[in-house]
């Protein structure tokens, strides 16, 4: 689970602001185990579920984007001789010039861990991963990198009482180029055993446990999914149908080409992804909805894949690919692994849930995601418009986080718990109505309404 995720100089975010996603204990809220789970060794309680509101361009895909951008330079990296990927807040010179920080604090099979990074496009300024045992942190390694490029590695305590592998003790002494993460080269180590089970952990935590989807973008390899595990495919036709989608059933088809022939026909960006990807079986998804999939045991053939949507009509069955339906229910099947996952432990953090969908149906999602599968500890962050999910009887105060911009251009996170709410308030009307803040002030559109008017009244 994600306890808590602090940004500091990266786009938006100027000053450092935290998404702090431990139940406040001055709330005296224990409304339905569902919403919280216990932290091991602690007295504290992790949210299952948190939204982000805030008005267009108020900072909120930044937040999510600022998690995926840490997790792509822990689990992919830096080329060497690469500019590690940096945007830092452009309004005012002193920090477009200062270092990106990203820190955040994750529970994984029942250890807390806080991991952190600052860095600039040229190098990693520092890097630490600790663990609390009780209410004591320690430090599991650090790393600095110094001005003339030099890493420096140290591996600060034995791995749960146990010496640190000779493997381990060996990449610490190499280190790591100035401009990649320590924990990329342990995550490349690809060995369990050498890395030990805390390093292991937290790889883990990065690379299986969390899982972001984008606005625009698909749950990763769906296609796949649906191909290979009979119990989610059943799943998500039963969940389209009962939304109302139109669609009866799911299909995949598949074909295996030669892979010369694929080669020859597959478009620059397609052959760029290949080339990056790592391992002997690579899947990827072309920009026009099917997916590739190249595995070295099959020699000289790739294997296609693309996911059709039965309808029934008048007593026929019709075929239509998936790219020809409606963006709500492609919407919707691209988050439903998700809830299909919600008992596995996972952390799905999904950037505008609501798109293109019914307010009543991504209410529904929430509901099913808190009380199918109560006291796991998988979790779900989103950010989102949609009012009708501010209700205290689906999300606990807070739960309830709000991005706004000040006059300089920078985002602040604050939670509805810092507000004082009579119990019988509508949140959503307080919102609405500009009460928590986090709204757009659109008192200048109604003025281009009256000049616009007043201009057409005098023609």
């Amino acid at each position: 689970m994600l306890l808590t995720f602090s940004v500091e100089n990266y786009r938006s975010f100027r000053a450092e602001e935290t998404l702090n996603l431990l139940a406040s204990r001055r709330l005296g809220e224990t409304r339905g185990s569902f919403h919280f789970v216990e932290v091991p060794g602690t007295e504290e309680h992790a949210l299952r579920v948190a939204s982000i509101y805030g008005a267009n361009g108020a900072g909120k895909s930044n937040l999510v984007r600022a998690l995926a951008l840490l997790e792509r330079l822990v689990l992919k990296g830096t080329p060497p001789g690469r500019p590690i990927l940096s945007e830092p807040f452009r309004l005012d010179e002193e920090s477009a010039n200062a270092p990106t920080a990203l820190e955040l604090q994750f529970l994984q099979e029942g250890e807390v861990f806080r991991y952190g990074v600052s860095y600039s496009s040229n190098r990693i300024h520092e890097e630490w991963l600790s663990v609390y045992e009780g209410k004591k942190e320690r430090r599991v390694f650090s790393r600095v990198t110094e001005n003339d490029g030099t890493v420096k590695v140290r591996l600060a305590r034995s791995s749960q009482g146990a010496p640190f592998s000779s493997k381990m003790k060996a990449l610490a002494e190499v280190g790591a180029r100035p401009n990649q993460l320590f924990l990329t080269e342990v995550v490349e180590l690809d060995d369990p055993e050498a890395q030990g089970p805390q390093l292991r952990r937290a790889t883990e935590w990065f690379g299986s446990t969390l899982i972001i989807i984008r606005a625009d973008s698909r749950f990763g390899m769906l296609g796949e999914a649906l191909a290979v595990d009979e119990s989610f495919a059943g799943f998500a036709a039963q969940f389209l149908r009962e939304a109302s989608t139109g669609i009866a059933d799911l299909v995949v088809d598949s074909k295996t080409i030669a892979r010369a022939e694929f080669l020859a026909t597959a478009p620059k960006s397609l052959l760029a992804l290949l080339h990056e990807a790592r391992g002997s079986r690579v899947c990827i998804e072309n920009p026009e909805g099917t997916e590739v999939i190249v595995d070295a045991s099959q020699g000289d053939s790739v294997t296609l894949r693309e996911i059709v949507a039965l309808h029934s009509a008048k007593g026929r069955q019709i075929r239509l690919p998936l790219h020809e339906e409606s963006d709500g229910s492609r919407r919707l099947l691209n988050l439903l692994p998700a809830f299909h996952l919600a008992d596995r432990g996972r952390v799905f953090v999904i950037d505008e849930l609501e798109r293109s969908m019914h307010p009543m149906l991504a209410r529904k999602l929430v509901e099913y995601f808190l009380k199918t599968v109560p006291d796991t500890h998988s979790q779900l962050i989103f950010t989102t418009h949609e009012s009708t999910l501010l209700d205290r009887e689906l999300l606990r105060r807070d739960g309830i986080w709000f991005a706004e911009k000040d006059d300089q251009g920078a985002t602040h996170l604050y939670s509805l718990a810092d507000f004082k709410v009579r119990k019988d308030l509508r949140i959503a009307k307080g919102y609405l109505a500009g009460r928590f803040g986090a709204v757009p002030f659109l008192g200048g559109i109604d003025r281009l309404i009256e000049q616009q008017t007043a201009t057409e009244a005098k023609r």
